[in-house]
């Protein structure tokens, strides 16, 4: 990649100036995120709270994710703001964030589920599965309620004098009654919008007999019509997204034909084996991906049935995706490297063609990866301003889906590792290296193309959790933008880079920007150097970025096309037609490009630069 010092100096003062957009307009939002509470801790609390009333923790199967309350959360940044809602959390010790711990057997219904505060490492929720028809001793609604009252306040040491009586519930079984109450805060409203409700703080228990089978302390009561309206928002977002989807599919079938047809060019015969390598590799980090959360799998384990048999219908039904998923980067790979070398032959770092050829570990992917951490930051701070505008001016709110995805991992780098690997090769593959160039070649016009691309990108993320969810169909609109552009004028290797590191960023930031072990901290700081490092090795090694000659890589049938191809280029140069001519008629007839190009070459001399 040749780089002048102007550009550079560019690069460097616009990452400078986004990155203090972030930090005015991103960074806050992490000051309050506090994760010091881990997975043995959280479970640790669970055991103890269990062998307090006689219950071994290890006769039971456990699951342990990482989860928010999300509902809470979309509730207060679109009735009061980010700002304001850290206001309120923080007054009412209201934990968004906690671990979801489920201790369980198989062909048993009884469980227990807690859910501890990530922050404080206090049982917010806590619930008893029994059966319906188990007994219990038969108290009174009166004693029951009493019972309730003295648990929490002896729990979790409030005084119930700052709650007002909400509601009571009655459940008639065969053998018990189950009787659950339910306080609200005083002076703790939240309306939505007008005549339409508004969310309450409660607090609750419910006893059975002699025993609080289930307490729970600040859930914000919701409005129905606001969960209506969320649920409509989701379903607008999965509709806009399906159309992505569709162009999706019909990229990879019209991929699938293009390789087919031109299997036999040199482009796609040396790109065949390094997208081979890369979409197997995918297809296995999936798998591990899996593995690392397999907590997610055992969480939603329905104990009707066998362990093995649920973790086996999963995997048989994985397995399919992650085969679909290699082919998905194969095709469209070969594809966009057969498009590109034949629509923007001078474009030659804007595919990996160009390192096959020469080399990865030169000090132009040197330069590729550091401009990519450029456009990274770049990216950070346009993505601030324009969650700022839509914040201020349109209602919008995200959530924190990824670190709470992310945490729930064994290794939660690892996760964001092949999360943010899949996506960088994934969607750059598609959508830039093949997107752009097909459009480019049946539209007629670059820009065209880069827009195109763009648009379906864009619109396949709005079944991500922000809201409202065209707003983040446009948001990457604009990045894929940008993202093209930098594609167009500087090759894929920063493209690649700057997206990986974007997902990475956004699943482990909260790490190394909020409260977080030593652990999470230092492993967030590796995956998020490891282009950095990649780059050291690139420039030390310091190999030769000029391409082979690409005589060298012809095979004998390819060399035997140069040699007919070489009388009929000569017989037509004679008879007055351009190389331009000349080429385009032989590209119609699906001779490979490679061939021709060397062909015109020797009859007509190396182009002018």
């Amino acid at each position: 990649m040749k780089m002048t010092a102007r550009k550079w100096l560019f690069f460097i003062l616009a990452a400078v100036f986004c990155f203090c957009l972030w930090y005015k307009f991103g960074y806050p939002r992490f000051i309050s995120v506090d994760l010091s509470v881990d997975r043995k801790s959280a479970l640790a609390k669970a055991t103890d709270y269990l062998a307090s009333f006689g219950v071994n923790a290890k006769d039971y199967k456990v699951a342990v994710i990482f989860d928010q309350d999300a509902w809470a959360d979309r509730y207060l940044q679109k009735t009061i703001g980010f700002k304001k809602e850290e206001e309120f959390l923080g007054k009412e010790q209201y934990e968004i964030f906690y671990w979801y711990i489920r201790f369980f057997k198989e062909f048993e219904k009884e469980e227990y589920i807690f859910k501890v505060g990530s922050k404080t490492a206090k049982i917010l929720n806590f619930t008893h599965l029994i059966e319906d028809i188990e007994p219990r001793e038969e108290a009174s609604k009166e004693a029951a309620r009493n019972k309730a009252r003295e648990f929490l306040k002896e729990y979790y040491g409030l005084t119930l004098d700052n709650y007002d009586f909400h509601r009571e519930e009655a459940r008639k079984l065969d053998q018990r009654t189950d009787y659950s109450f339910f306080w609200e805060k005083r002076g703790v409203y939240i309306p939505w919008e007008e005549d339409k409700g508004g969310a309450k703080l409660l607090m609750g228990a419910t006893v059975s007999g002699n025993e609080v089978r289930e307490f729970f302390i600040n859930k914000l009561d919701i409005p129905e019509k606001f969960q209506r309206y969320i649920e409509n928002q989701l379903l607008f977002g999965e509709y806009l997204s399906s159309f992505s989807f569709i162009i999706f599919i019909f990229f990879i079938l019209i991929s699938i034909v293009i390789v087919i047809r031109n299997k036999h060019t040199l482009a796609i015969k040396i790109s065949k084996s390094p997208y081979i390598y890369i979409g197997v590799f995918l297809a296995a980090a999936n798998l591990v991906y899996v593995l690392n959360n397999i907590q997610n799998l055992l969480i939603n384990y329905p104990t009707s049935s066998s362990l093995a048999s649920y973790i086996w219908l999963y995997i048989s039904r994985l397995l399919p995706n992650v085969i679909v998923f290699g082919v998905s980067v194969i095709f469209p790979g070969l594809a966009g490297e057969f498009l590109r070398n034949e629509r923007m032959p001078e474009l030659k770092e804007s595919s990996l063609l160009h390192y096959i050829k020469s080399s990865f570990f030169c000090r132009s992917a040197t330069a590729g990866l550091i401009l990519g951490y450029l456009l990274f930051f770049i990216l950070l701070g346009f993505q601030a301003a324009i969650f700022d505008f839509g914040q201020r001016y349109l209602g919008v709110w995200e959530e924190w889906q990824s670190l709470v995805q992310f945490s729930s991992a064994y290794f939660p780098f690892l996760t964001a590792l092949i999360l943010a690997l899949n996506a960088a090769f994934n969607e750059e593959i598609i959508f830039r290296l093949f997107g752009i160039n097909w459009a480019n070649k049946y539209f007629k016009s670059l820009l065209l193309g880069i827009i195109f691309s763009a648009l379906v990108w864009g619109f396949g993320h709005t079944i991500y959790a922000i809201f409202p969810v065209w707003f983040r169909g446009l948001e990457v609109t604009l990045l894929g933008l940008l993202f093209g552009y930098i594609f167009i004028r500087f090759g894929l290797l920063p493209v690649l880079t700057a997206h990986y590191l974007f997902d990475a960023f956004w699943g482990v930031a909260a790490y190394f920007l909020g409260k977080s072990s030593l652990y999470l901290f230092s492993s967030a700081v590796f995956i998020m150097l490891i282009p950095f490092i990649l780059a050291l090795v690139s420039f030390f090694l310091n190999r030769s970025s000029e391409e082979k000659p690409v005589t060298q890589l012809f095979d004998a049938h390819q060399k035997y096309n140069l040699s007919i191809l070489d009388g009929f280029i000569r017989q037509k140069k004679s008879e007055g037609f351009s190389s331009e001519r000349i080429r385009e008629e032989l590209i119609s007839h699906l001779w490979d490009i490679d061939v021709v190009e060397q062909a015109l070459e020797d009859a007509f001399g190396k182009p002018q630069a």
